[in-house]
């Protein structure tokens, strides 16, 4: 995923850094993969919680008193599901849907997970991202996360991104990263896809003109991302866009 670029303001409401769960655990929509413990607030790892940098009072002000997501608001906003569409490069893996129309700028959902110095992530994590005012902090919800984690790339789907990953602070004071909705209102039951961005897709295939050689749009994509392919191929270079 790409690093935030930008933050909000306030809104309401395997890695070498040990993690200390001072967040609450609930129990998520079956069938939560067990793997991956859900949480309602952001887990802060050893090496940021007691670091000399003074970095957990700077991002987390609220300490051991966060303000939780709850589950049952989530839900109302949007829902995790079985990717069911023909040619969608997610085919029975799962994404993240719209539960009701969305407006344009509305924060969905927190995208939750643990939090280490940066460098102290997993190497080999799908979903981790960068976090802090200087990126001095990552956000991994490869085993610990909620429904944020299941967001998709639009790459392949024959559809533009339509939500954006952002940093915001909350009540308390608290920065957090979440999914906000792009320029234009999504509708109930659409797909919430993002950019992961052209480090994502590097750090994962290595050489992007070899991979796109062997990689055409599917033949429902749209023309804007069949242009934006053409595009990408003159360049040798993945947008980040």
């Amino acid at each position: 995923m790409p690093p935030p670029r930008k933050t909000r303001g306030r809104g309401t409401g395997g890695a070498r850094g040990a993690a200390r769960s001072e967040t609450s655990v609930v129990a998520a929509s079956a069938p939560w993969p067990a793997d991956v413990q859900y949480v309602t607030s952001l887990v802060f790892g050893d090496d940021v919680r007691h670091g000399a940098r003074g970095l957990y009072e700077k991002y987390r002000p609220s300490g051991d008193a966060p303000i939780e997501a709850s589950p049952a608001q989530v839900r109302k906003t949007v829902r995790w599901m079985r990717v069911t569409e023909e040619g969608h490069p997610a085919l029975g893996e799962h994404g993240l849907f719209a539960a009701r129309k969305l407006a344009p700028g509305e924060r969905c959902v927190d995208y939750l997970g643990l939090v280490t110095l940066n460098g102290n992530e997993s190497e080999t994590s799908d979903y981790s991202a960068t976090f802090g005012d200087e990126h001095e902090l990552a956000l991994d919800a490869a085993t610990v996360g909620n429904e944020a984690r299941m967001c998709n790339d639009y790459r392949g789907t024959g559809r533009r991104p339509n939500a954006v990953f952002d940093q915001y602070r909350d009540a308390a004071g608290d920065l957090k990263l979440a999914i906000f909705v792009g320029p234009k209102p999504v509708a109930k039951g659409e797909e919430l896809l993002v950019s992961y961005g052209k480090g994502f897709w590097q750090h994962r295939v290595g050489d992007l003109g070899a991979f796109r050689a062997g990689h055409r749009v599917p033949p429902h994509a749209s023309a804007s991302e069949k242009r934006d392919e053409e595009k990408e191929r003159g360049r040798g270079t993945d947008a980040d866009g």
